[in-house]
């Protein structure tokens, strides 16, 4: 066995059990504080839905523009896209729970209305059939590196990206910004996705980093995989930070109160500490590290920009999914804390393992 399916393997197991002991930790917690099980619960899947969302972006994307950078990362962004479509039907159980388990209050509308319940459901599994059909139609690999035409399925990547992207911005109206009874935003979507690319290319990276991918090597392009990496690293954590102090300047010049409110929920107690945070470590840091092009061809450097921004983004959807619930209490901290880690453990035995397999296929 060869040492990165060995590591591989070990990676898994460590991650099963860890998502055991959590899990266990999880219902003790639940007892204490039963009122938080659903937004711990939707914090859950929706963290680690967030990188799997990511991951079939990024396949579309290459798709249609090929290029090296999918080189040591692609087995990694395929096994994300691979557990999307499991990882939305866990989403599922939400619809079950009323608005006093802290359910989302507009499942409660009778009827047929749009953000009813039946509707809701309805969409969710649409949804449910377009992951599934996408993640199977980028199953065959990352694409051509050279020539993204010469794909089997040329029309997959430029389709796939119009359909997903609509499809994302009705699940993140559904899911997200339901939680604030009245508040819409157009640009929380595109904020949400974005958010999902980092994560995703942050966890590939360090996945293909884990299991010996050499950034200073040179790639058909004839340059450092490195360069390509954290240049892609790089755009995609600028990009997710404009689009989001570009939706806080533009509610905060308008200045109304149906949409202000988001924001000032988040801005009570512990919340308002998190996003300087997220600030520090998921932007300034990572952009000086990245700037670097020695740091980019180094493993230890390129790893420790992908850890903060992955740590970074799940306080983030921390930060957008919990103040929902109201003040932060000890209890629901942890049961949160513990419903997170828990999952985590689940999604990295499953993406590791995906992977690893995905891997030994190449060999």
């Amino acid at each position: 066995m060869k040492k990165g399916s060995a590591m591989g393997i070990r990676t898994e197991r460590r991650a099963l059990w860890a998502a055991r002991a959590f899990g266990a930790a999880g219902l003790a917690a639940a007892c204490m504080d039963p009122a938080g099980v659903s937004l711990a619960y939707r914090l859950a899947v929706f963290c680690w839905l967030s990188p799997a969302v990511g991951c079939l972006i990024l396949l579309l994307i290459h798709r249609v523009t090929g290029g090296q950078w999918a080189s040591g990362v692609a087995p990694f962004l395929r096994a994300g896209a691979a557990l999307l479509p499991w990882i939305w039907l866990f989403s599922f159980p939400l619809l079950l729970l009323p608005p006093s388990l802290g359910g989302s209050p507009s499942l409660a509308h009778p009827g047929l209305a749009y953000d009813g319940r039946v509707m809701v459901a309805a969409r969710a599994c649409a949804m449910a059939a377009v992951f599934f059909g996408l993640s199977r139609l980028v199953s065959d690999g990352a694409g051509s590196g050279r020539d993204p035409m010469r794909n089997a399925r040329p029309w997959v990547g430029p389709v796939g990206l119009i359909v997903l992207f609509f499809m994302l911005t009705i699940l993140a109206d559904d899911w997200l910004e339901s939680l604030e009874p009245g508040w819409h935003s157009t640009a929380f979507p595109v904020v949400w996705m974005a958010g999902g690319v980092v994560f995703g290319l942050a966890l590939a990276l360090l996945g293909g980093l884990w299991t010996g991918a050499a950034p200073a090597s040179d790639g058909r392009a004839d340059r450092p995989l490195g360069l390509d990496w954290g240049n892609l690293l790089l755009t995609t954590m600028v990009f997710w930070c404009y689009v989001s102090f570009a939706q806080f300047l533009i509610i905060w010049a308008g200045n109304l109160p149906e949409e202000t409110t988001w924001f000032l929920r988040r801005e009570v107690g512990a919340w308002e500490y998190l996003i300087p945070a997220v600030a520090l470590f998921g932007f300034a840091i990572p952009f000086f590290l990245l700037l670097s092009r020695r740091l980019k061809v180094s493993a230890r450097g390129l790893a420790a920009a992908a850890i903060l921004l992955a740590a970074s983004q799940v306080v983030y959807t921390a930060w957008v999914i919990l103040p929902a619930g109201g003040s932060a209490s000890v209890p629901g901290v942890l049961l949160a804390l513990c419903f997170l880690a828990a999952a985590a453990g689940v999604f990295l035995n499953r993406f590791a393992g995906a992977a690893r397999r995905l891997r030994e296929e190449v060999r």
